[in-house]
């Protein structure tokens, strides 16, 4: 019987460390799928109210979410005179061809002056500072600040003070949320370039992207022509033009005063005269030679006759006075003939000279003359620059014109709803799993204990008492 009992008591007290085991068991955080629709179940009321919570919550926020709205323009950009790299002033003195622009290259730079800060600054001060910031269709000074809004200038002002700068000005401020909001780039493979900007207004966003194209369009053009081009060589063209009619004067005025109408002619008549002159006078020297070789040898065969031969005489006396006159004709011409020929030739050395400083005033003309083409052609490009520029035309053509969508982009109100039915599906089952495995060990045995079956209450009990009667 004592063994018995001792038995029984044996086996009592170690069913007893079993019962308050299990507890501890329970408490941790391996529960098992039982456990969790358990849990479920248990706080099945309070996962209805936290879905519906998270389900309006979700439509609330999709509802007074912030609306940004997106317009959106194209450009083309297609081949034109603004790819060759030289202006009409820069081939003026030397024939340079045009260096070509790459495309890659030429798309780049369009985006980057889209961004520049100047042309931001243009189109700030042009739709004002508050169509950036805070675009509405109520004037500003009917227009309550909102709380956001105030909450946003305290924490900026608190900003500032921590980092000892100064504030903002409204304008320093919408250039920088515009270069934010802006979106620029080119799209790949292509020609075309991309201008978006978002912002809480389709209007202002339309009024923004629309603006930003027609000031570049506008810079884009000032840009590809140079500066006081059409001026500067108008007044190159003009001034050469003048010093080429002054040459071209001094030309026909010498001309006319010299006679050289045609200098080559004039030479090849100077030099036949020369030639002819040249001729008659050795002609002439000749006979003079020959009549005075004539003379004396009259005058020798005069000497030999005797004294005493008077009719001889008379005859060789006859010879010499017939040869006198002859001799002295030919004499005359051959000075004739000298003076003749030196004036012929220094006719032709007056022609030579005055044929090189013909030929010298003639090249300077042609120079002047090529000078003025060039600018002339300069000019006329020139003006067509200058044309092209009023009328805005380039090789920047806009595809898409700023488009005014009133279908917001964000926020995307179907999101919200699949977030809070997320959350409404998946966050109340855990959170419930995890609210009962963070309760304290007491809170669990109790309720271990309260979910045993009474059979098993009711067999400890007549335990405790038959180890009673036993002792």
């Amino acid at each position: 019987m004592p063994g018995h009992n001792g038995s029984s008591g044996h086996n009592g007290s170690h069913a007893q460390p079993k019962m308050a085991e299990m507890p501890h068991g329970a408490t941790g955080f391996n529960a098992s799928f039982a456990d969790v629709l358990a849990s479920i179940s248990r706080h099945r009321w309070k996962l209805v109210a936290f879905g519906c919570v998270m389900l309006a919550t979700a439509i609330v926020l999709g509802a007074i979410w912030p609306k940004t709205y997106r317009s959106e323009a194209k450009l083309y950009v297609r081949l034109g005179r603004e790819n060759v790299g030289l202006d009409a002033t820069a081939s003026l003195g030397h024939e340079i061809s045009g260096l070509q622009i790459s495309r890659e290259e030429e798309l780049n730079t369009v985006v980057e002056l889209l961004r520049s800060r100047s042309l931001l600054e243009k189109v700030v001060d042009r739709v004002g500072a508050e169509t950036v910031l805070s675009p509405t269709n109520e004037p500003a000074t009917n227009r309550a600040p909102s709380i956001a809004a105030m909450a946003q200038s305290t924490l900026r002002r608190w900003a500032h003070w921590l980092t000892n700068d100064g504030e903002l000005t409204p304008r320093e401020r919408a250039i920088l949320a515009l270069r934010k909001q802006l979106d620029i780039q080119n799209v790949r493979k292509t020609d075309v370039i991309l201008v978006a900007h978002e912002g809480p207004s389709a209007e202002a966003s339309q009024q923004i992207v629309s603006t930003l194209i027609n000031l570049y369009l506008d810079e884009h053009v000032r840009m590809s022509r140079s500066p006081n081009e059409h001026a500067f060589l108008a007044s190159q063209a003009a001034a050469i033009k003048s010093q080429l009619v002054q040459r071209e004067t001094e030309l026909k005025s010498f001309k006319d005063q010299t006679g050289l109408a045609s200098p080559a002619e004039q030479r090849q008549t100077l030099v036949t005269q020369i030639g002819r002159l040249e001729d008659d006078l050795k002609t002439t020297l000749a006979t003079i030679e020959a009549t005075e070789a004539e003379n004396r040898a009259i005058l020798a065969e005069q000497g030999r006759i005797s004294p005493l031969d008077g009719r001889a005489h008379e005859e060789l006396r006859l010879m010499l006075v017939r040869e006198k006159p002859t001799l002295a004709s030919q004499r005359a011409k051959s000075e004739l003939l000298r003076k003749q020929l030196a004036d012929a030739k220094e006719q032709l050395r007056v022609l030579n000279g005055n044929e090189n400083r013909i030929t010298q005033m003639q090249r300077e003309a042609q120079i002047f003359e090529g000078s003025y083409r060039k600018y002339s052609e300069g000019l006329e490009q020139a003006r067509l620059d200058q044309s092209l520029e009023k009328q805005r035309i380039s090789n920047i053509n806009v595809a898409q014109p700023a488009s005014l969508s009133l279908q917001p982009v964000k926020p995307q109100r179907s999101l919200f709803l699949i977030a809070g039915l997320l959350a409404a599906i998946f966050g109340g089952p855990t959170l419930a799993v995890l609210y009962d495995a963070s309760r304290s060990p007491t809170k669990a045995s109790q309720a271990v204990e309260y979910r045993l079956d009474a059979p098993a209450v009711a067999a400890a009990s007549a335990l405790a008492d038959t180890r009673a009667i036993g002792v």
